[in-house]
């Protein structure tokens, strides 16, 4: 009994400590976890990023010509703040697109 309990153990220590590598964009056609969770966050900071240009075009509209603040460098170096502000917002899965992505599509 004490020797299948400890092949057991054996068994788990080397399955549990066994490292697991997962390759992205293998060529088995597997779902594999670490591919669906890297494309839920990409996504997910696609879509804030274009959520936020939106929001800025409307402002943009609505603001007056003649602004002091509203030139092309500050309109670069703002574009460049928004695709940081939506990769790191992605990344913290702050509005659970990600999240839910990854339910509907590991459920497959």
């Amino acid at each position: 009994m004490t020797e299948s309990i400890q092949a057991n153990e054996i068994i788990n220590k080397k399955v549990i400590s066994k490292p697991s590598t997962v390759i992205p964009g293998s060529f088995t056609g597997e779902i594999q976890p670490q591919n669906i969770e890297e494309a839920a966050i990409q996504f997910e900071a696609l879509f804030m990023r274009n959520l936020l240009q939106q929001m800025r075009k409307t402002s943009d509209a609505l603001a007056e010509g003649d602004n002091l603040f509203n030139s092309k460098q500050q309109g670069v170096m703002r574009d460049f703040y928004d695709d940081k502000l939506a990769s790191t917002l992605a990344a913290q899965r702050s509005s659970g697109i990600a999240d839910l992505l990854i339910k509907q599509l590991s459920a497959q």
